[in-house]
């Protein structure tokens, strides 16, 4: 009489029906998926075909994600920013009251002081501004050290005439405005030259120094 002693491969465990209800059910099918999950992984079967689109899918719908949720309200926001930048320059540029602030004083003082001179005061007001744009133009363009030194005295005298035409509260704020106005011109104006110039000096030749690194040798 002989014993049948094969040994039957194991499976998977079955899936035990112990409880009717959902959850117990969605618990048992996690664990046995994990499971087939691990014994998969440790075959020489891994990694699986499937795993490389999972991958993929999952980087895209990642990159999706960031793209919708991070990246177009950060771009939205920084647009509005500029939208609102560029709205807020425009206006300003089409106000002119506040350069109106230096050029009706200066205007004003050359009226008042040009009694006694053989010029009347319009020709006069339009000899200042034309010297201001050619001593800016010399100083920007070519750099020229008499036009930067014309340009400096010319925005004293611009802040002084201000200071004193302008009269109560508002002289300081006309005379800081009309030395905000120069100091912006003034960074154009008296600005570096991109390139530094070189120099280059030649030695005189020195005989004897010569004689001696040749004796070295």
């Amino acid at each position: 009489m002989s014993t049948d002693t094969t040994t039957v491969p194991a499976g998977p465990a079955p899936i035990e029906d112990t409880n009717a209800n959902w959850p117990a059910m969605l618990n048992e099918w996690a664990g046995d998926l994990w499971r087939r999950f691990h014994r998969t992984r440790n075959s020489d079967d891994w990694p699986p075909e499937w795993i490389l689109p999972a991958a993929g899918a999952a980087g895209v719908l990642l990159v999706a994600l960031l793209l919708f949720g991070l990246v177009l309200p950060l771009l939205r926001w920084i647009g509005r920013i500029l939208v609102n930048a560029v709205d807020g320059g425009l206006d300003w540029l089409r106000d002119w009251n506040l350069t109106h602030v230096v050029l009706d004083p200066v205007r004003d003082y050359l009226t008042a002081h040009s009694a006694g001179l053989p010029i009347d005061a319009e020709t006069l007001w339009w000899t200042w501004c034309a010297a201001g744009v050619g001593l800016f133009a010399f100083a920007f363009l070519w750099r020229a050290v008499a036009a930067r030194l014309g340009w400096v005295l010319f925005g004293a005298a611009t802040v002084a005439m201000v200071w004193a035409t302008t009269t109560g509260p508002a002289r300081t704020t006309t005379a800081g405005i009309a030395a905000l106005w120069w100091i912006v011109l003034s960074l154009f104006a008296l600005r570096r030259p991109w390139t530094q110039q070189r120099i280059t000096v030649h030695l005189p030749e020195l005989p004897w120094l010569a004689r001696i690194a040749q004796r070295r040798e």
